[in-house]
């Protein structure tokens, strides 16, 4: 099954969209909005194959919410858009199309079967063994035993059981090298193992603290929380 998020601030162009990827064999529309904030919680949440943008949405800009999560998810940008002005801005961020409305329905085939056809070419393996180096020495750690991971310029922090290891490894490079489904981003600088998740207090009378197998505590970024409390089945 192939996922899609639709986002545009007019409801009669998110439902022509979401209608008709939705009457395509394999295809399923999780979810739609018209503004900033919700769409960036949607997009968290569902980790799209393919996301219909346009550019103008209530509460800010669909090419500024792709550059903000451009190395959180892995998904084809797909702009909709009545101004061929922002193509640039566009293509800079890799993205798939670029539709300029009013655009026929055979667009949407064309971009529909493109991203089926990449799909089929790029299925993901995700690492199950870290090679950490040392001086003089290589280590290799299995992923399972790393609990959680702390960003901290081109070096994360992996803590594991009774120690922790610096990697020399961007937060958001390692992100996608890992099951989205054992490892979730907590935090902008944090991503934890959530089989080590072992309980959830409050702050300030907010539940916004982590606390995993080890004895460690990290904290739940105000913008990872929607889509992690989701995730773990929980009310927000």
């Amino acid at each position: 099954m192939h996922h899609c998020i639709v986002i545009d601030d007019e409801s009669l162009a998110r439902e022509r969209i979401s209608s008709f990827v939705e009457q395509q064999e394999d295809w399923q529309v999780d979810g739609q909005s018209g503004e900033y904030k919700d769409a960036e919680n949607l997009l968290l949440k569902y980790r799209p194959d393919v996301c219909f943008m346009d550019i103008n949405i209530i509460g800010g800009s669909g090419i500024e919410l792709a550059r903000q999560l451009a190395n959180s998810i892995q998904c084809h940008w797909v702009f909709t858009t009545a101004s061929s002005e922002y193509a640039l801005q566009a293509f800079d961020l890799e993205a798939t199309d670029y539709l300029l409305k009013p655009f026929e329905n055979s667009r949407l085939v064309s971009v529909l079967q493109k991203i089926e056809k990449n799909k089929k070419q790029t299925i993901k393996h995700y690492k199950n063994v870290l090679a950490v180096k040392s001086v003089g020495a290589v280590e290799f750690i299995n992923v399972e035993d790393i609990i959680w991971i702390k960003g901290s310029a081109n070096y994360v922090e992996l803590h594991c059981k009774h120690r922790m290891l610096l990697h020399r490894e961007t937060l958001a490079k390692l992100e996608t090298q890992l099951d989205p489904q054992k490892f979730f981003r907590v935090h902008r600088s944090a991503m934890v193992n959530v089989d080590s998740i072992s309980s959830l207090s409050s702050e300030l009378g907010r539940f916004s603290l982590l606390h995993l197998n080890n004895g460690d505590e990290v904290k739940i970024g105000k913008g990872h929380k929607t889509a992690l409390f989701e995730f773990l089945g929980l009310d927000t």
